[in-house]
C-alpha cells in the first residue's frame, strides 16, 4: 500500500511537469518570451558588446570561449560520448533495465528534437551531412533541450533506494545546475534568445517527464545488485 502512495505521488509529479513544461514551450512558440528576449539581447549588448564587427557574439574573447565550452556539455560530440560511457557504465553495475530507459528517454528526444528542428528549419535541403554539421534551425534551443533530457536521465538512472535521499537529491541538483549553465551560455553567447532557450528547457523537461511515466515502473521491484 505504501509503493502504491509513493508511486501514486511520483506519477502525479511528472504528470504536473509534463503539462507545466508543454504550456510553457506552448507560449514559447506564440511568441510569449520574445519582448524579454530582446530585453536581454539590448542589456547583453550594451554591457558586453560585440566581440567584434563580424561576430554577434558578445563581450572579450574569453567570455566567447567560455561560454562555449559550457555550451558544450549539449554538444553533439560531447553528448554522443556521455551517451556511450554512461551506458557502458549502467551495463557493468547489472542495471539493465536502467540502462535500456536511459538509451530509450535519450534517443527519443533525439528523435523529437531532430524531427521538430527539421519542420522549423529554412534549409531548402536537409541531408545526414546537414544534421551532422550544420544547425536544422534556431527554434527551439537543441543544446538546452539535449541537456535537459540527457542530464536528467542519467540523474534519474543513478537515482536508488539504496542510498540517502540526500545523495539522491545531489544528482538531480547537479543535473539542473549543469541544465542551466548551459542555457544561459547558449544566451550569453549570442548563439540562442531566451525565447529559443526556454522552448529548449521546457520541452526537454516534457519529454524527459513523459519517458519516466512511461518506462520508469518497468523497474523490477528489487533492483539488482549495483554500485549506481
Amino acid at each position: 500500500m505504501k509503493n502504491n502512495l509513493k508511486d501514486f505521488a511520483i506519477n502525479r509529479n511528472l504528470l504536473i511537469l509534463f503539462f507545466v513544461g508543454i504550456f510553457i514551450f506552448a507560449l514559447s512558440c506564440l511568441g510569449v518570451f520574445n519582448p524579454i528576449s530582446s530585453k536581454i539581447a539590448t542589456i547583453l549588448y550594451y554591457n558586453f558588446g560585440y566581440t567584434n564587427k563580424w561576430s554577434m557574439t558578445y563581450g572579450e574573447p574569453w567570455f566567447v570561449s567560455m561560454n562555449t565550452n559550457i555550451s558544450a556539455f549539449g554538444s553533439r560530440e560531447v553528448v554522443l560520448i556521455f551517451i556511450i560511457f554512461f551506458s557502458i557504465y549502467l551495463f557493468k553495475a547489472r542495471n539493465k533495465t536502467k540502462a535500456l530507459n536511459f538509451l530509450l528517454t535519450v534517443a527519443g528526444g533525439i528523435i523529437l528534437i531532430v524531427t521538430l528542428k527539421s519542420f522549423t528549419s529554412t534549409n531548402e535541403v536537409i541531408s545526414f551531412k546537414t544534421f551532422l554539421t550544420e544547425s536544422l534551425s534556431h527554434f527551439p534551443s537543441g543544446h538546452t533541450f539535449i541537456a535537459t533530457v540527457l542530464y536528467s536521465a542519467a540523474a534519474s538512472a543513478l537515482k536508488s533506494h539504496r542510498r540517502s535521499t540526500e545523495v539522491n537529491f545531489y544528482f538531480f541538483l547537479a543535473a539542473s545546475v549543469l541544465i542551466f549553465m548551459v542555457g544561459i551560455s547558449r544566451i550569453a553567447g549570442g548563439t540562442h534568445t531566451l525565447a529559443e532557450v526556454i522552448a529548449g528547457w521546457s520541452l526537454g523537461l516534457s519529454w524527459y517527464s513523459l519517458s519516466e511515466m512511461l518506462l520508469k515502473f518497468n523497474l523490477p521491484k528489487k533492483e539488482t545488485r549495483t554500485n549506481t
